[in-house]
């Protein structure tokens, strides 16, 4: 590795072991913690990539739990906040564990007498102070945009939710322990795909830099993904971007699209099928359309990750998004490590 490879490329590389890593030391308060929730309304809180991973874990529990999943952005729900019943269970996720208007949020939750979990990256930052119980993720020091930490509140979630539908019997003890070994099988393949991926979006990348804005598009887990990197590519690469789901984009902004516009599909799973056409759609409406699935699509450029579960291709999608955002950022001769008007943690409404 090269001592002057950006911070954002070395930390995107370290995702896999922060992912391992997490998953290995917090197994067993994960499992507690399951045990707490089981049929719970459940309420997420969260800013930016952490708001963005609350979403996949909402997307999940409806999935394979049926749970009643809420998702607040903790700057709404401080100042015009909703009554959550003491029976249920409140998820604050916070990198820092630093972010004002979570913790804020939280303090209320607290005065209200409301279970709160925290998942933070710090286990003495505020929010792991004022949580009942805390989950932590073992992603190690993190100094540029969010990509490692991330993934560990992904994997966190994944691992939550496929316990309690053990637990509720919406999955069998066997199919549970399947789900749990393919989130581990999920990191190889990032592992294995690294490389290639990197230069497949070092590619890709010169279509993004000579557009005046991206969209990128996805359906249910992977609309995580499309945030996230949309945010990373405002963060790195100062690029108006925009995530969203598929079928919002036909309501309007469609009417936006043309050649100096990016369109990013983020394909696979059971919408597979649309999200081919609406990449289709989007090349001959002048989009510059790139496709990211498990295959290659015929007729749009597109990178292909393999085949993995509905559930989990939010990670590759989110490594993609995020090695484009890299290289967009390095063609734009932009330092992707530098952010010019925010610091690494909100500590100011």
């Amino acid at each position: 590795m090269s001592r002057d490879e950006h911070i954002l490329l070395r930390e995107l590389r370290e995702q896999t072991n922060a992912v391992r890593d997490t998953i290995d030391a917090e197994r067993l308060e994960v499992e507690q913690i399951a045990r707490l929730i089981d049929r719970k309304g459940i309420h997420f809180f969260g800013m930016g990539s952490s708001y963005f991973a609350s979403l996949y874990g909402s997307y999940l529990f409806a999935d394979l739990t049926h749970s009643t999943v809420t998702n607040h952005l903790a700057s709404e729900f401080l100042h015009y906040p909703s009554a959550i019943s003491p029976r249920e269970i409140s998820v604050a996720l916070s990198q820092s564990g630093e972010s004002i208007e979570t913790v804020e949020a939280v303090r209320l939750l607290r005065r209200r007498g409301n279970f709160v979990v925290g998942v933070t990256n710090e286990p003495k930052s505020a929010l792991a102070r004022l949580s009942n119980r805390v989950i932590l993720t073992h992603a190690g020091k993190e100094r540029a945009s969010s990509t490692k930490t991330f993934a560990s509140t992904l994997a966190i979630l994944y691992c939550l939710t496929v316990i309690v539908a053990g637990r509720v019997k919406e999955v069998s003890k066997r199919r549970k322990d399947s789900l749990l070994e393919e989130l581990t099988r999920i990191t190889l393949s990032l592992d294995e795909g690294l490389g290639s991926w990197n230069d497949e979006a070092r590619c890709h990348s010169n279509r993004l830099v000579n557009s005046r804005a991206t969209v990128i598009l996805a359906r249910g887990p992977n609309l995580a993904a499309a945030l996230q990197g949309a945010l990373l590519m405002k963060e790195a690469a100062k690029m108006p971007a925009e995530g969203m789901s598929s079928g919002e984009f036909a309501h309007g902004p469609i009417e936006a699209l043309n050649s100096r516009i990016s369109v990013v599909v983020l394909g696979g799973g059971r919408t597979s099928k649309l999200q081919c056409s609406l990449a289709h759609r989007s090349k001959i409406l002048g989009g510059r359309t790139l496709m990211i699935a498990p295959t290659k699509a015929r007729g749009v450029d597109s990178i292909a990750f393999g085949q993995v579960d509905d559930n989990l291709a939010v990670f590759p999608c989110a490594v993609l998004l995020e090695l484009l955002a890299y290289h967009t950022a390095l063609r734009k001769r932009i330092n992707p490590d530098h952010f010019k008007f925010i610091k690494k943690v909100t500590t100011q409404e």
